[in-house]
């Protein structure tokens, strides 16, 4: 999943951020404590993942919520599988999620390139703000809120 995360970061974000924010945000060396992170929150249930695989099971997308923050964390699909639906289909498959979890609503901070992805998806802009990654380097987004039906 960080493999996915990573190319999709370096790959589609890098025109609309810094360097230093694209480093923060998705390390070129995958960092043994976000894994053991990641895998702690999931296993713990704090936050709930759907992963999408290609034909020979390799990930190729995958996205996640927290369900007690009532939170969207993102949708990442890599590059090569980009505007094929993957996305669109994850996105889907949270929110179903989501209201098995009794949840009405979910919030996020998507980064500024995932914008127009998330509208296309029913999410509604809030306002503009900034996200806090791991280490405390800030990089600018845009709050999004969609009430689930």
């Amino acid at each position: 999943m960080l493999t996915v995360h990573r190319a999709a970061v370096r790959g589609t974000a890098a025109r609309w951020y810094e360097a230093d924010v694209i480093e923060a945000w998705a390390p070129h060396a995958l960092q043994a404590a976000r894994i053991e992170e990641l895998s702690r929150r999931i296993e713990s249930g704090e936050e709930r993942a759907v992963v999408a695989r290609d034909a020979s099971g390799a990930i190729i997308g995958f996205g996640s919520i927290a369900p007690d923050a009532r939170e969207l964390r993102a949708v990442y699909v890599a590059p090569d599988h980009g505007r094929a639906g993957v996305g669109g289909a994850i996105l889907r498959e949270l929110e179903v999620q989501a209201r098995r979890h009794g949840l009405v609503e979910l919030a996020m901070d998507a980064s500024l390139n995932a914008e127009a992805f998330y509208r296309r998806h029913g999410f509604a802009s809030v306002g503009r703000g900034e996200h806090v990654l791991r280490g405390g380097q800030r990089m600018a987004c845009i709050r999004m809120h969609k009430l689930l039906e």
